[in-house]
């Protein structure tokens, strides 16, 4: 089983020059909480994840502090909030990238897919020998490959 059967296209592309603020609100009408980035050539760069958002989103002073548990002493309004969100979204998407995610070539055994999906990174992006995007595995593009495989299967007998 290789991961060429198994992977979904990606069918909207995000930038890495585009505003964040585009990427953000592919996330956010999508539901998607990881989501890879190219460059113009279609050349994998990173992946953008809400966790990474999240964590520019914390005020900068919990920020510099390591191992806080609770700031609630903080008092912040809903525009100090919204003015983190607007500085994010004017960055580039390729600013807020992880580019240490881990890739599957198509021919690959699947088996390298799920071990990279078990290490926390939900979305492998497939990509060729010249490191271009083609597809990405997730969970759901498993499930849907062998939904697909037993459905044929089943007509066929």
């Amino acid at each position: 089983m290789d991961c060429r059967t198994f992977m979904s296209p990606v069918k909207t592309r995000l930038y890495a020059d585009q505003p964040a603020g585009t990427a953000i609100d592919f996330m956010r009408t999508h539901h998607m909480e990881l989501v890879p980035v190219v460059d113009r050539d279609d050349k994998f760069v990173g992946l953008l994840s809400s966790e990474i958002l999240m964590r520019m989103l914390l005020p900068r002073s919990i920020g510099m502090m390591r191992g806080i548990k609770h700031a609630s002493y903080l008092r912040e309004t809903p525009e100090d909030l919204q003015n983190r969100l607007d500085d994010i979204r004017l960055q580039t998407t390729g600013d807020l990238v992880s580019s240490y995610a881990q890739t599957v070539h198509p021919d690959a055994a699947l088996t390298d897919a799920l071990m990279a999906m078990s290490d926390r990174q939900y979305i492998v992006p497939v990509v060729d020998d010249g490191d271009k995007l083609i597809g990405a595995i997730s969970y759901f593009s498993i499930m849907h490959a062998m939904e697909a495989a037993e459905l044929e299967g089943q007509s066929t007998s």
